[in-house]
């Protein structure tokens, strides 16, 4: 089998890129943008392009500055050549997870062998975290890939002592520290030092302190930041401080979770590889048994990687489960050398292979005891037992098909060769049937039809009103301003930081423009809708859209 994809290897890669193509790129328009982030991250590089300002990014043309420009750059570019699609905001993303696995099969062609290699490509291209984030318009997928390609350059400088990788070191922090802040350069610099301390390579500090390197950081990263510092005074307190070190150390984010938290992110953002994490505490394994100085310094680099990013995040204050992407390359490349040490052994190590059987097989019952459970429920926000069979059906056929497959080709030809192959198809159409489930979920989560709503009712001088909770995709789809009502939360800086009037409304300030002779129409959610009454001193009749309601005074 080896002697045969030799062969053909141009075909092979062929095939392997037009599988990430279909994978990561072609569903990129198949629905809705889902609130708050994708809205918020959709429309700040819209009124960007619209406006022709690139330096302070704004929503509803009011300064948002809680992350920084890199994404909204390209998305805004995108969005001049291409025009205003749901998909231009989810192409950075996509790009960058399909760049993702290139670095994880260089990661593991030099750490380790071709075959290792292969194995981490195709674990981080089909798990399942990898392949949602790809597909959502926001920035953890960007700043995974240019964290992941500063590691990456630094491990290629390890190995090969060429000045072109210390230079991408530094664009590739200087690029993450564009996209979503100091944590690009936090986690490289503080992770490399600990694997040098470990390593004793006293003279890479110095090799690395290369003066070309570090002017091309501040070249790229700095400008921006100086332009916005002058046009904007409060953004160094609010971006540095408040946005890093306040949301690290406090709850004001309201995103607090107790430690164990990252625990089924982890095991579930791996599915369908979960198991086979199981090979890693094997006496025989990589991480116990490494075969050399060499191995055993890349199995700590790696675990130094992966594991110190996790408990920096189990740490914080603040969690959400896109935190740890940055994670995924090196656990990928971890567990493609362990299925490689597999092959090499001739056994399934720490019962990775039945571990990971038991996991499929589970998860697809589970999928079909949803069907079941769903039948007669009528009220779910997601989706109902029908929704669910056309949606969900192909990733838990997958999983089930694919594992007894794996499990007959294991008892009956003992190849492992042969298995992995099954098990890469079987993950590939489960990563396949994520995006269906995703794009019901985002549909049904989407500000989308209630806009349509909204555009159906209103007239020339009617006042749209967002009460109660963001949602910024009603702006980013009516393409218009949109009056704030009963909170301030993540526009309170773009408030106190514009000349427009009449943004925000009280409520006693809502319930005389309710009351008035122009048209009103209220946007809410059923979480705040009794607020909303009281407000108003009335309960007038709610159009239900999705997860939004709409109200007007005028019919």
């Amino acid at each position: 089998m080896i002697d045969y994809i030799s062969r053909h290897r141009r075909l092979f890669v062929g095939l392997a890129i037009v599988a990430i193509i279909i994978l990561y790129f072609a569903h990129l328009n198949t629905y809705h943008l889902i609130d708050l982030d994708e809205g918020r991250y959709h429309r700040i590089p819209m009124e960007m392009a619209l406006s022709g300002n690139f330096i302070v990014p704004t929503f509803d043309y009011m300064p948002y500055i809680e992350k920084p420009i890199l994404q909204y750059w390209v998305t805004a570019i995108v969005m001049s050549i291409f025009g205003f699609a749901d998909w231009t905001g989810r192409f950075l993303p996509a790009l960058t997870g399909a760049a993702t696995i290139g670095l994880a099969w260089w990661l593991g062609r030099m750490m380790f062998n071709g075959r290792a290699a292969v194995f981490s490509a195709i674990i981080l291209a089909t798990s399942a975290l990898q392949i949602i984030l790809s597909s959502i318009g926001v920035l953890d997928m960007a700043n995974t890939f240019f964290i992941d390609l500063a590691f990456v350059a630094f491990y290629a400088f390890r190995e090969y002592d060429k000045k072109g990788y210390i230079l991408l070191f530094y664009a590739a922090m200087a690029l993450a520290m564009l996209t979503k802040g100091l944590i690009g350069i936090i986690f490289p610099c503080s992770i490399i030092f600990l694997f040098i301390v470990l390593t004793r390579e006293w003279r890479m500090i110095l090799k690395l302190l290369y003066l070309p390197g570090i002017l091309l950081f501040l070249v790229i990263s700095v400008p921006w930041y100086y332009l916005v510092c002058q046009d904007v005074p409060d953004f160094f307190y609010f971006f540095f401080i408040r946005e890093h070190f306040l949301r690290f150390a406090t709850k004001m984010h309201v995103r607090f979770h107790p430690w164990y938290y990252f625990v089924p992110v982890l095991l579930g953002g791996f599915m369908p590889w979960t198991g086979f994490l199981a090979s890693l505490f094997s006496l025989r394994g990589i991480v116990r048994a490494p075969e050399s100085r060499r191995q055993r310094q890349a199995v700590w680099f790696l675990l130094l990687w992966a594991g110190l990013i996790y408990i920096f995040y189990t740490i914080s204050s603040s969690k959400l489960p896109t935190y740890i992407l940055p994670c995924w390359l090196p656990l990928s490349v971890l567990l493609g050398a362990s299925l490689d040490r597999c092959c090499q052994v001739k056994a399934w190590l720490g019962h990775g292979f039945a571990i990971n059987n038991v996991l499929c097989f589970v998860f697809s019952l589970a999928g079909f005891g949803y069907i079941y459970y769903t039948t007669a429920m009528t009220d779910l926000d997601y989706m109902d037992a029908n929704q669910f069979i056309t949606t969900a059906l192909p990733l838990t056929t997958s999983l089930l098909v694919g594992t007894i497959a794996a499990l007959w080709a294991w008892r009956k030809k003992r190849d492992f060769l042969i298995v992995t192959a099954i098990l890469a198809v079987m993950s590939y159409g489960f990563a396949l049937g994520c995006h269906p489930i995703q794009a019901q979920i985002h549909n049904n989560k989407s500000a989308y039809d209630v806009s349509q709503t909204v555009k159906s009712l209103k007239t020339t001088d009617t006042v749209v009103v967002d009460y109660g909770e963001f949602a910024p995709g009603l702006v980013y789809y009516l393409d218009e301003p949109v009056v704030i009502s009963g909170f301030g939360g993540e526009m309170e800086f773009g408030l106190n930081h514009t000349d427009r009037q009449g943004m925000s409304l009280s409520d006693d300030e809502l319930k005389a423009l309710w009351e008035s002779d122009r048209r009103v129409i209220i946007v809410t959610t059923p979480k705040v809708e009794e607020n909303l009454y009281d407000a108003l001193g009335t309960t007038p009749p709610a159009i239900k859209n999705g997860p939004y309601l709409a109200f007007t005074n005028r019919r």
